[in-house]
Parts: structure tokens; sequence; C-alpha cells
């Protein structure tokens, strides 16, 4: 005896209607995690790049950063600072140390579908370093010039 056609085409149907909504679910589940793995990547590389330039005390590139990362809007802010050397060194005490850097960025909850809404993507990287910035023209180089200049004119003193 041989089995119907009529019954192995409702079986075809029925696996596909339980089978394809699993499938897309793991679709958009593997598409916002590589947009979320991507996302980061791209924050973690600006991070770095606005740590070096601001460290360096470099004109700031900020917009042409945040639109590696995101060129549809501006929801991505970066912000950068220098700390100054600890007070522990008393001839190095206005000089520039420690540099940080933050880089935040945020996609909108977004739809996949008519049924699958994929969560809203907030990544925050930061940097911190110590950058070499003492260039001629800063605060820092000029003391480090003094300082050595002086070392070595009591030196050649004695």
């Amino acid at each position: 005896m041989k089995p119907s056609t009529r019954a192995s085409c409702g079986q075809s149907i029925l696996e596909t209607v339980l089978l394809l909504p699993l499938l897309l679910v793991l679709l958009a589940g593997g598409y916002w995690s590589f947009r979320n793995l991507s996302l980061a990547g791209a924050s973690e590389s600006a991070a770095h790049a606005h740590l070096l330039r601001t460290g360096r005390r470099l004109p700031s590139i900020e917009l042409r950063l945040a639109r590696t990362i995101r060129p549809e809007d501006n929801t991505v802010v970066l912000r950068g600072g220098s700390d100054p050397l600890s007070a522990g060194l008393p001839l190095f005490g206005g000089m520039a140390g420690n540099t940080v850097t933050s880089v935040t960025a945020a996609c909108r909850k977004e739809q996949a579908g008519a049924f699958i809404g994929l969560p809203a993507h907030d990544v925050r990287r930061e940097a911190e370093g110590a950058v070499d910035c003492w260039g001629k023209d800063t605060k820092s180089g000029s003391i480090i010039r003094g300082t050595v200049n002086a070392i070595l004119l009591t030196g050649a003193i004695r």
C-alpha cells in the first residue's frame, strides 16, 4: 500500500508553517547580533582615534568619526579630555597626562517584518591612555624642555 500524495502534501505544509516562524526569528536574531557587533567595533575604533587626536591636541574630527558609525543620523556622541599629571610630581604639575575619551552610540528600535520588533542598540565604549602630547606648542612640552634645560645647565655649571 502506498501513501496518498494528499497526506504527504498536508504534512509538508504543516512542517513549513511550524518551521518558517522559527527560521525568521533566527534570521532576525542573527541580523540584530551582527549589527550590535558592528556598532560596537566601530565605536571602539572611533574611541581610540578620538583618544589619539584629543591627547595630541589635534583638530577635532568628531563629526567625521560619528558619520563612520551612524551615517544616517546624529545619535553618536564623542567626548574627550585630558587630566593633568598628579600633583605628586612638583616639577611637572601642569603637564597633561591621562587622556580619556568616550563614544556613545544608540540605534532606535526596529521592526523586522510584521511581528518581530528588534530591540534598540545602546553602545558605550571608552578609551583611556597616556598620549604623547608634549609638542613644542603645548604647555607640557615647554615644561619638559625647561626642566631638561635646567638639569643640563646645572650639570654644566658643576
